[in-house]
């Protein structure tokens, strides 16, 4: 097949690794394919550094008319068959720049919450030939707006490759965070914004910092930008005292890497499309505690690979925390669990099978597709 990947977004964060991945993995498959990005994003730099084919044009989005035709010309002249949209606007510049072509149009929705104004962007989205959900709650809003036949929705969950944690980047990497000795480290990965919560995670430490003084917090991750919501938290570890315990590290190239450094990796997001920070931690074999919301409890079963409590409940966190400090042993066996799960069911090779299977229904094909919850509950 001839795939083009579409993005216009300019940071890099999980939608961004997961496109990379994805290109890689076809490519990998023997499929022809490009990315198409913003020439000053960062995948400009990132994608051909990875060894794949990129082709950066200065697009807006389907009002601009210049955007559209240097995209459909770009199409055209490749010989395209799939465009795979991956960001709320391009999924209406690609419908727009493919209009009487045979371009087969597919898209990956990575937000959780519904798209908005939907019965204006519905004459946009039916002409997608298939649209994917990171996880089954992203699928359920895209089926809510009714703009997509419900049977051209697919769930196809995030893979990654295994990995072996080094010990000397582990212990270098918790030196670069502050902690030495058999200080606890708390990780939390992400954007640094109201959403992803890391407010939570400094209110539930003020409940445990008497008792547990020498734990340590790390958030990896920067605002985009934006540095109000940022301000406050740096006001709330002042507020705290908790000045002598919490790190901020900003955006780190290798924040997976981070993760092998943690002891416990807290994921306190307000809604979570999917969660691939929570996965990456699993890989590592680091124990998880992830709010129950959007896709994060397709990922972590309660008690097993970690713990989930309920959005905002700054007591309930500081109790799942607390148990996995007081136990070593818990720590060790949740990690294990959580890293031969990755290892069954959120594989690469499983993600790159199931987004060439919708392809393939895309262009017509008629093949038999088992989708992730199936395979979770065979798991």
């Amino acid at each position: 097949m001839r795939i083009v990947q579409l993005s216009t977004m300019n940071a890099y964060y999980g939608g961004e690794v997961h496109l990379a991945s994805l290109a890689d993995g076809m490519q990998g498959l023997g499929h022809e394919l490009v990315c198409i990005v913003r020439p000053d994003s960062a995948m400009a730099t990132v994608l051909p550094e990875m060894g794949i084919r990129t082709q950066p044009l200065p697009l807006v989005d389907w009002y601009d008319w210049a955007s559209v035709i240097r995209l459909r010309n770009f199409l055209q002249e490749w010989q395209c068959e799939i465009l795979h949209s991956h960001v709320p606007r391009d999924y209406f510049l690609a419908a727009v720049a493919s209009v009487n072509t045979e371009i087969v149009n597919v898209g990956t929705r990575h937000q959780l919450w519904p798209l908005s104004h939907a019965f204006l962007k519905r004459p946009f989205l039916r002409r997608f030939s298939q649209f994917i959900g990171v996880s089954e709650a992203v699928r359920q809003g895209l089926v809510s707006i009714e703009a997509v036949p419900e049977q051209n929705i697919s769930v196809v969950w995030h893979g990654l490759d295994p990995f072996s944690v080094s010990e000397k980047i582990r212990t270098q990497k918790r030196l670069q965070m502050g902690v030495v000795g058999d200080d606890l480290l708390v990780g939390c990965v992400g954007r640094i914004c109201p959403t992803k919560g890391q407010g939570l995670l400094l209110s539930a430490m003020k409940e445990l910092k008497n008792r547990w003084p020498r734990v340590k917090v790390c958030f990896v991750g920067d605002s985009g930008g934006t540095d109000r919501y940022q301000e406050h938290l740096l006001k709330m570890v002042k507020e705290l005292e908790l000045d002598h315990q919490v790190h901020f590290v900003g955006y780190q190239n290798d924040a997976a890497q981070f993760s092998t450094a943690f002891d416990v990796q807290v994921v306190p997001s307000v809604a979570e499309p999917f969660g691939l920070v929570t996965l990456e931690a699993m890989r590592a074999g680091i124990p998880v505690v992830v709010s129950h919301s959007g896709g994060s409890p397709e990922l972590v079963r309660d008690g097993v690979e970690g713990f989930l409590f309920q959005p905002g409940d700054v007591a309930g966190l500081a109790r799942k925390l607390e148990s996995l400090f007081e136990s070593p042993g818990l720590r060790e066996e949740m990690g294990r669990r959580g890293k031969q799960r990755m290892l069954n069911v959120f594989t690469r090779n499983r993600m790159l099978k199931e987004t060439e299977a919708v392809y393939l229904r895309a262009l017509g094909g008629n093949i038999e597709h088992q989708g992730p919850i199936e395979a979770n509950k065979q798991a």
